[in-house]
């Protein structure tokens, strides 16, 4: 292949190829670009002319990437990342901090985070915010695949690659029902506690993760389990009187002020651990991205 034909590539090929990459299909990507599906399939053959090499499988409805087509988009994500880069670093030569953030947290973090995003984009009104909700296991998949430039996690892997900057106590408590008996008793062991009905998140939370752990380094099995696919609908199930759960205090604080759960007593209770910022330690982190880490270690 001849390095002359790559320069012929043009930024809005990369975007809408990056685009497909996302949805995994030509007619979301046209509609979120605005874009007719044939002027998106015309661009795709373009950039397949120009490669020398298919970058798309259709087995079926489903569209696959390529060996060509990752390693396209490889070089289009850092393409893209480079020039945003420059515009913060331009924008910096003026005094001002601006571009775009990439983010992604564990969605106990959406409960208060948003507050902090809102405080620093005040700050800084030149910036726009990319905020993704996931589990765990998504959020460290994204990192990992340098979709995110920061993320925000509880549970931290033991990753050397990786920087973690503990910025907020994270504190996980036992909670029920107001009208669980045991909330009044005496402090359960954890083996009692994990003899109740168990209420936890999909596999992949960092909630659910750092309660095994923990059990297991206590040499204890969990019982009975009721699996929720989401917070709120966890918080609406402990409430009914279905289980208890371990939750952090930032997720349930509003539900155990309004009285609709009740803190467990529980020994060893609440787990402390930190939320922290992580990112990759080879990536350079753009302007935009330093300011948000002294903005939330400088908040109280």
């Amino acid at each position: 292949m001849e390095p002359s034909h790559l320069r012929r590539l043009t930024l809005r090929q990369i975007q809408i190829f990056l685009a497909i990459c996302r949805h995994e299909s030509h007619s979301r990507a046209a509609e979120e670009l605005a874009l007719t599906q044939p002027a998106v399939s015309a661009q795709v053959r373009n950039l397949e002319e120009l490669v020398g090499e298919p970058l798309f499988d259709y087995l079926g409805k489903q569209l696959y990437l390529t060996p060509a087509g990752q390693a396209l988009r490889r070089a289009g994500q850092e393409l893209l990342q480079r020039l945003g880069h420059l515009e913060m670093e331009l924008a910096e030569l003026r005094g001002v901090i601006s571009g775009a953030l990439s983010l992604a947290v564990e969605s106990s973090a959406q409960y208060f985070l948003p507050a902090e995003l809102a405080a620093f984009c005040r700050q800084h009104p030149a910036v726009t915010a990319d905020m993704q909700v996931m589990n765990h296991d998504q959020v460290l998949k994204g990192l990992l695949e340098n979709r995110h430039e920061l993320v925000v996690m509880g549970r931290v892997p033991e990753d050397r690659s990786l920087r973690f900057i503990p910025f907020r106590d994270n504190h996980l408590l036992a909670v029920c029902a107001p009208d669980n008996p045991l909330r009044h008793g005496p402090p359960l062991s954890l083996v009692a506690l994990a003899e109740q009905p168990l209420l936890v998140r999909e596999p992949g939370s960092g909630t659910r993760g750092i309660l095994e752990e923990h059990c297991q380094a206590q040499g204890i099995r969990l019982g009975e389990r009721h699996q929720f696919g989401s917070l709120e609908a966890l918080k609406g199930a402990v409430a009914a009187g279905l289980g208890v759960a371990v939750l952090p205090e930032d997720a349930c604080r509003r539900a155990l002020a309004a009285g609709h759960l009740a803190a467990l007593p529980v020994e060893g209770f609440p787990l402390r651990r930190s939320w922290c910022l992580v990112h990759r330690r080879a990536r350079h982190l753009s302007a935009v991205a330093e300011a948000l880490i002294k903005h939330l270690l400088a908040t109280p």
